[in-house]
């Protein structure tokens, strides 16, 4: 039934609102705050969202005056006019959204933030949200600044071993722009122009492929951009954990993130702060570890890869029993046992009528999160960029060190750069231990070049192994993760074949990244 609203009422509330009668709307011109007040309301309230606006917007505890219903454009130099307005937002806030009481009413408010001249290592900490989505500054289509690096403060007490990470970001720097028409050139000269591309494709296919080549060379201490949308709960925690972890850059980013995201939703950020917690317990973990010999372990041998580390015996009765539950009108504890009666053929009947009519865009049903799997994966910082991208998972990240050597492109030593690549690579790990030895652990992580090895532990659920493999080994996918991909797939695979005939893994290799 439609709702009744005087005339007056609905000139009030057009503003706000895409349409005054249907059931479905969509809300505009509101802050973000205000927006997760109304549809708290839901849970507390008999009206509808209309209505409840309406209230508020006659009550007073709002004044969105401006043109087009937003807030009137205040500059700092109005004065009382500029403090009335805070004082009335602040008012508003304690009222109605510190009021509710329950931090669910955070996940209402959206902010959008623009996170600009930040270093790929402080990318990897701000991207560890699984609630949030990102877009990142491709190594692939833009040319890095070499001019844009970030120099850690602390090094401005150690002026010699400042100006030797200047100058080994700088060698590094100047191979990655020096050598790039070159490594174009010779992919011109092996990988010939197909039919069916325009010069600027085969233009732009050869220079990706070239910067794919070359991004192995970028310092984690690389300036980069990202585009972050999150709703203000995510954000709280994201502001928590940058503000407790060790690395300056990372707590000054938590700063800069909760001082700007107060213009939009600052009472939903009323407790993001340092974590005692989070930060004493890190260390503490460490200290332990260190006082039970674990850093005295043997390293595995140094290779890049994928090792599976634990499967479920049991997959094929619990996923088919996952995948006939919801059709059946019984507890899992008849469930199960019935389908473990059953013979191999009719289990494999039942995933086949479940998974073999999948498009091209179809996700998998959610039986297949029903079943985990844990890997260890070993691979160039470059590729853990994009591969840690894929948050629907448990990750344990090692710490960057040389520890674990470095990957070499195979085009590399094919275009003759292989010694000086090397050399480059030794240049970094040098100044990497000299940061250490000087106390400077932390921060020593920034002088490392992408092609250095890190190691981290996922626990994911199948569903989210088929999504990564899927897209992370098709053809424009960067050679290195392509390669994990492919490697996730063949450790899934003997653990679930079952489960692996319906995956789509991309298991070829190309000339170029792209056409």
């Amino acid at each position: 039934m439609t709702e009744i609203f005087s005339p007056e009422e609905r000139a009030a509330l057009t503003p706000y609102v895409t349409n005054m009668d249907g059931s479905i709307f969509a809300l505009r011109n509101l802050p973000e705050e205000v927006v997760a007040v109304l549809f708290a309301y839901y849970s507390r309230s008999k009206d509808s969202l209309r209505r409840n606006l309406l209230k508020l917007l006659q009550e007073g505890d709002l004044d969105l005056t401006g043109a087009g219903g937003a807030a009137p454009a205040l500059d700092e130099t109005d004065g009382d006019a500029l403090a009335a307005a805070r004082q009335k937002a602040r008012t508003f806030h304690e009222k109605w959204v510190v009021g509710y009481g329950h931090s669910s009413v955070a996940e209402h408010g959206c902010v959008h933030l623009a996170i600009e001249d930040v270093s790929i290592i402080a990318s990897k900490l701000i991207e560890d949200g699984r609630l949030a989505s990102y877009t990142e500054k491709s190594t692939r289509y833009v040319a890095f600044d070499i001019h844009k690096m970030y120099v850690p403060p602390a090094l401005s007490q150690h002026p010699e071993l400042a100006e030797e990470y200047r100058g080994t970001l700088a060698a590094l720097l100047s191979a990655y722009s020096g050598w790039t028409d070159d490594i174009v050139a010779q992919i011109k000269s092996r990988v010939p122009k197909t039919e069916k591309q325009t010069d600027r494709g085969y233009d732009s296919a050869c220079r990706a492929s070239a910067f794919d080549i070359l991004r192995y060379l970028l310092p984690a201490a690389t300036y980069t951009n990202i585009g972050l949308t999150l709703n203000a709960r995510s954000l709280e925690t994201l502001i928590t954990k940058l503000l407790s972890q060790p690395l300056p850059e990372g707590r000054a980013i938590g700063e800069r993130l909760k001082s700007e995201a107060q213009h939009i939703v600052p009472t939903l950020l009323k407790y993001a702060d340092h974590s005692a917690y989070r930060e004493e317990t890190e260390k503490s973990v460490a200290a332990i570890a260190a006082e039970l010999g674990f850093d005295t372990l043997e390293q595995a041998p140094l290779r890049s890869g994928v090792t599976l580390i634990d499967a479920d015996p049991d997959a094929d009765d619990r996923l088919v029993a996952a995948i006939l539950y919801g059709a059946v009108d019984a507890p899992m504890s008849q469930v199960l046992p019935k389908v473990k009666s059953l013979d191999q053929e009719t289990k494999e009947r039942i995933v086949d009528v479940y998974l073999k009519g999948r498009g091209k865009h179809d996700a998998p049903g959610r039986a297949l999160e029903r079943i985990d799997c844990t890997v260890e994966i070993t691979m160039d910082y470059g590729a853990y960029r994009d591969v840690q991208r894929h948050r629907i998972a448990t990750q344990t990240t090692q710490a960057l060190s040389p520890a674990l050597g470095y990957e070499t492109p195979p085009e590399i030593t094919r275009f003759g750069y292989a010694d000086q690549y090397d050399a480059l690579m030794g240049r970094a790990a040098a100044t990497y231990a000299r940061m250490v030895a000087a106390g400077l652990v932390d921060e020593a992580q920034y002088i490392l070049p992408l092609g250095t090895r890190v190691r981290a532990l996922f626990t994911w659920n199948l569903r989210s192994v088929t999504h990564f493999v899927e897209l992370r080994s098709a053809r424009q996918g960067h050679p290195s993760y392509r390669k994990i991909a492919q490697q996730v797939y063949t450790a899934v695979a003997e653990a679930y074949p079952l489960v692996a005939r319906y995956l789509r893994p991309n298991m070829n290799e190309y000339a170029l990244t792209r056409d």
